[in-house]
């Protein structure tokens, strides 16, 4: 009888902790978290100001280094790497969206979404390829030469959603992703989420809205630094 090898999980930190200090005084963030994420997966990391919820999210994004504790990406324990090897890491495997668009805003959505692919030394031609295939995506094929401060809200996230595709990174890390829109844009917005999750996307979203994280397959509550 065959045996079932399970595979391992994409993402795994055991006793992860992270502490920020204020002249001699500790204050700890993440207080020895341990937590595993399948590829495919979409998850909700939810909890009040100030519980951690986005310093866990920093740390798992490799934006952050951990006090202590390990990490395991992919297989590969990553705490012996340093900066420059984990923002390669990141570039290559790692997609943001932000509450705040952080768009250029005299530029189009077209030339916004190419930016990370002139970082990684893409052909202009394939940029272009690249970026005009997310964009219709996520429903802008009408808006390629709109300025990002000639577009609504929703469409303004849109193209920051784009942004975070056009590398095909292996997760998607979502920081309150609808913190800035009304209901209906929010639901929009949520949608297209859901749908790339169904592609098998890898998606760990940052939210304090109980709503929006109904639309994630699996909610990890924090509350001071901890799980829950």
């Amino acid at each position: 009888m065959a045996t079932t090898v399970k595979a391992e999980p994409l993402i795994k930190v055991q006793h992860l902790k992270k502490t920020y200090w204020n002249g001699s005084v500790a204050i700890p963030a993440v207080k020895g978290v341990n937590l595993s994420i399948n590829e495919g997966e979409f998850v909700a990391l939810m909890g009040p100001s100030g519980s951690g919820k986005s310093t866990l999210m920093n740390l798992l994004a490799f934006l952050d280094a951990p006090t202590s504790g390990s990490y395991s990406f992919a297989g590969v324990n990553i705490d012996e790497f340093d900066e420059r090897y984990l923002a390669e890491l990141r570039n290559a495997t790692i997609g943001f969206v932000f509450q705040q668009f952080y768009l250029l805003p005299r530029t189009s959505a077209l030339d916004n979404v190419r930016l990370p692919l002139r970082y990684a030394g893409v052909s202009r031609k394939e940029q272009i390829s690249r970026a005009t295939s997310v964009l219709e995506r996520v429903g802008l094929e009408h808006r390629l030469s709109h300025y990002s401060n000639e577009l609504s809200g929703g469409q303004q996230q849109r193209v920051s959603i784009a942004r975070a595709l056009v590398n095909d990174p292996k997760v998607l890390f979502c920081d309150e992703p609808t913190g800035n829109l009304d209901s209906k844009t929010a639901d929009e917005i949520m949608d297209i989420l859901k749908g790339l999750h169904k592609e098998g996307r890898t998606i760990i979203m940052v939210t304090h809205e109980e709503d929006i994280a109904r639309s994630a397959k699996r909610t990890i509550h924090m509350k001071d630094g901890e799980i829950i």
